[in-house]
């Protein structure tokens, strides 16, 4: 899959843009400090792909236990979406006509974002080869269903999926930059997830103390 190129302006991209340059380059994040507090039963076996999703972003992360100071991106209402995006739990799974889950996180080779056809943003999940090996085994015309965290999006074909083993998640209505950042954040969750189960953002606090990058 080509690396996913845009050209778009604005603060409300700022998610995406930094999901691309933290893939294909460098970048830090030059918003606000701030520490922020997790909770949740499984939080030790979360906070690693917490933190990985954090750093996809560009942001610099400290975890004193379960808070994580950091630098948030300079976006607008950045207190309230980063931490959102953070514990999106991200749990994909693929279904047939009977509602059975045939594929799922396990089966994710690689995730990208990327325009599609009409030039709309969109995320695309590529299989791995054992899933692939079991797509071809099921019957051409039976229709699947992508859903992530029991959104549905627009169901696919096994045979199109035995062209080239990518679902593609499309990132809903709107204006291009909430499409893009919608895209850009579904790949983020689903490269680095699911959280084993669900997680709290807590307090938000302003720090003085910079985050290691």
């Amino acid at each position: 899959m080509a690396a996913p190129i845009v050209f778009l302006g604005g603060l409300g991209l700022a998610v995406a843009v930094l999901f691309v340059l933290t893939r294909f380059g460098d970048t830090t994040t030059q918003g606000e400090s701030v520490t922020i507090e997790f909770d949740g039963p499984c939080i030790d076996e979360a906070l690693p792909l917490i933190e990985a999703r954090a750093h996809q972003v560009g942001m610099p992360t400290t975890l004193v236990g379960r808070t994580m100071n950091t630098t948030l991106p300079d976006m607008e209402n950045a207190r309230v979406l980063i931490p959102k995006l953070l514990v999106t739990t991200g749990a994909f799974a693929l279904q047939d006509a009977a509602g059975q889950t045939v594929f799922t996180n396990a089966d994710i080779e690689d995730v990208a974002i990327d325009l599609d056809e009409s030039g709309m943003p969109v995320t695309f999940i590529k299989l791995d080869a054992g899933a692939r090996a079991r797509a071809r085994e099921m019957t051409d015309a039976d229709e699947l269903v992508p859903f992530v965290d029991g959104a549905s999006f627009r169901p696919l074909t096994v045979a199109s999926l035995n062209d080239d083993a990518e679902v593609e998640l499309q990132s809903g209505a709107g204006m291009t930059a909430d499409r893009m950042k919608r895209a850009a954040d579904l790949a983020i969750v689903l490269e680095h997830g699911p959280l084993p189960c669900a997680i709290r953002a807590g307090a938000v606090t302003a720090s003085q103390i910079p985050a290691r990058p």
